[in-house]
């Protein structure tokens, strides 16, 4: 499989996380100097510690020289490790920089949800911008990821760069010989070492599907949508069975990946073994041919372990910020995913109380499909007309509501208001104009008065009273535990209600009736009712509707008599059109759909009086 090749450079990312930085919190950026220059006086501080002491047991020093060598050089680590944890060790959320770096996480992500919650709805439907959009957060989700890890790594980089020059100077004065062994060593480590250590990520797919797996199997018992499969289909034994198939393969897979590292330490062991000796025998020698002193030999013993160490480090730096890069590569790439809608800049759409909608030659395929959903339709909605879409499944009702609403832009034609194509509005703006009730909805965990509402601050509370009242939800709402100000939803309040279905309509109805809308959409919204509150639910969108351009998808035929004309959607295309008495009249789908509903009512009308 070839590997992608990142958008964005090195360069590139480090210039966006430092202009991030500048612009949410520059103390960041001097925070991370002076945690530089803390580690290095820690480090040089602790170096020379020992052997300075043991050179002045060596020369025989006086007791207070002796004190006061010991005294300066534990003092320097004390003072500057105190520092260090002061202004933080650059991991996590400890010290004074650990809350900028986590304020600045938060920001990156904060710019990543406003860019998911404004994108074009037709994104929503594309795989690949879904996928970088769970990239792009797995950069910022935790205190480890690019976001805020890149921090960590910064800092160690440039107390590595700095000590392994001053080791470098070193070990180049004591023997060339000495510095060569010990870098060649070195480097044959570093390689061995990154190749244990990139196990996993070698193994990803295979980890990511296990790690799924198995987070799905464990957490499917406590989920109320499958409660209730769960316990009367007698699954819960099979649920176990495929938890325990799932731990086991992921049992498997450590136990490979330990013995891997088992064997892969070996062999860094051999490495280090053989640096070690190759070095003490030089200095050894040394030590015999010039008389070096046990100080100067424990200080060029120490230096090498060192030096090794900081070019470990280096290179494990490096090779960990090409890998943070390579996540803020993927936060660039989905923060400049190109709109194909205008958010911004486009035309303000024109007022008016009602509207004309046309569509001319509109196709609509969705991505990843060979079918058009939509095949060059014509349709032209007059100003304040109530229009209703009836047809069988996948004929295309909801798409073509979703291009006329804006969501979805046709792959040829154009959708016109006004007689002005909608591509040319601020996309924002032409939302406002729709007021819609879909068969398919989500509640949010939030209160009746906002969720009717669709906003947290300047509600107006008697509009929204009057908007329930208007649905039929007065009594319902009058019954919750704190009226209007009752959490809806139990993930995130405990003492949240969860409405019927047909409940929940209707407060979406209240929703549509808050929002006045100049044009009302309504997708199957009696689909959790009874008849009757269905007939009732029939009258209130009547009135709802009056005056207005109005669009309304069904399946029951008889929902549909109140409009001023009705489309049989068949192929993506209108296969019949007119009223409800014409298209009878006409005998064709729309009549014999609508006679076997009939019956079917009948007959379950005749049912009902028999008993």
């Amino acid at each position: 499989m070839k590997k992608e090749k990142p958008q964005y450079g090195t360069a590139a990312c480090l210039r966006y996380f430092f202009g991030k930085a500048r612009e949410y919190c520059p103390e960041t950026l001097a925070l991370l100097f002076f945690q530089i220059v803390f580690n290095v006086s820690s480090a040089v501080f602790g170096f020379y510690m020992s052997p300075m002491i043991l050179s002045r047991l060596e020369n025989h020093s006086s007791a207070r020289e002796l004190l006061l060598t010991a005294a300066f050089f534990i003092g320097g680590c004390f003072v500057s490790d105190a520092l260090v944890s002061y202004i933080g060790n650059g991991k996590g959320g400890g010290g004074v920089k650990g809350c900028y770096q986590i304020e600045l996480r938060l920001r990156i992500m904060r710019e990543l949800s406003d860019k998911l919650a404004s994108t074009s709805y037709c994104h929503c439907l594309d795989n690949q911008y879904l996928r970088a959009g769970q990239r792009a957060f797995m950069a910022c989700s935790s205190n480890n990821s690019a976001a805020e890890g890149t921090w960590h790594t910064l800092q160690e980089l440039m107390v590595n760069v700095v000590m392994f020059g001053f080791f470098t100077a070193m070990l180049t004065h004591i023997h060339p010989l000495v510095f060569a062994v010990t870098m060649v060593l070195s480097l044959m480590d570093f390689v061995v070492s990154g190749y244990i250590h990139r196990y996993n990520y070698r193994h990803r797919e295979e980890l990511s599907h296990i790690d799924r797996q198995t987070g799905y199997l464990i957490g499917l018992p406590g989920q109320l949508s499958v409660a209730k499969d769960i316990r009367l289909f007698g699954l819960g034994s099979w649920i176990m069975r495929l938890t325990d198939k799932a731990f086991a393969a992921s049992q498997a897979y450590a136990r490979r990946e330990h013995m891997f590292y088992l064997i892969g330490t070996g062999f860094s062991v051999i490495i280090e073994l053989l640096r070690s000796g190759a070095v003490l025998f030089i200095l050894l020698r040394m030590c015999m041919e010039s008389g070096m002193s046990a100080a100067e030999f424990m200080l060029y013993f120490s230096a090498v372990n060192s030096f090794s160490g900081r070019l470990n480090g280096i290179l494990n730096n490096l090779r960990d910020l090409k890998d943070k890069c390579l996540d803020f590569s993927c936060m660039l790439e989905f923060l400049n995913y190109p709109e194909p809608y205008r958010f911004a800049g486009g035309e303000p759409v024109p007022a008016d109380y009602t509207y004309e909608i046309r569509l001319e030659n509109v196709s609509y395929t969705y991505p990843e499909s060979d079918k058009k959903i939509i095949d060059r339709l014509n349709l032209t909605i007059r100003r304040g007309e109530k229009v209703a879409i009836v047809g069988l499944n996948g004929a295309g009702k909801t798409t073509l509501i979703k291009l006329v609403t804006g969501l979805l832009d046709p792959d040829e034609g154009r959708v016109l208001l006004n007689g002005a194509d909608i591509r040319k509005f601020n996309r924002g703006e032409y939302y406002k104009l729709f007021s819609a009730v879909f068969q398919h909805f989500n509640l949010f965990d939030i209160t009746v008065a906002e969720t009717v509402a669709q906003s947290a601050t300047n509600i107006d509370v008697a509009r929204v009273r009057d908007c329930l009242e208007k649905a039929g939800l007065t009594k319902t709402v009058q019954d919750l535990p704190n009226g209007i100000d009752t959490h809806l939803g139990r993930e995130v309040y405990l003492d949240g209600v969860v409405l019927s279905g047909g409940q929940t309509q209707r407060l979406m109805l209240a929703r549509a009736l808050y929002k006045n809308g100049a044009v009302l959409v309504l997708d199957e919204p009696t689909a959790a009712l009874d008849p009757l509150a269905e007939r009732d639910m029939y009258e209130k969108y009547s009135a709802m509707a009056e005056g207005k351009t109005s669009f309304f998808i069904s399946h029951r035929l008889a929902s549909t008599q109140f409009c001023d004309r009705i489309l049989f959607l068949k192929d993506g295309r209108i296969a019949e059109e007119g009223s409800h008495e014409s298209l009878l009249r006409l005998g064709k789908e729309y009549a014999g759909l609508f006679q076997v509903q009939a019956r079917y009512y009948q007959e379950d009308y005749g049912k009902e009086e028999a008993v």
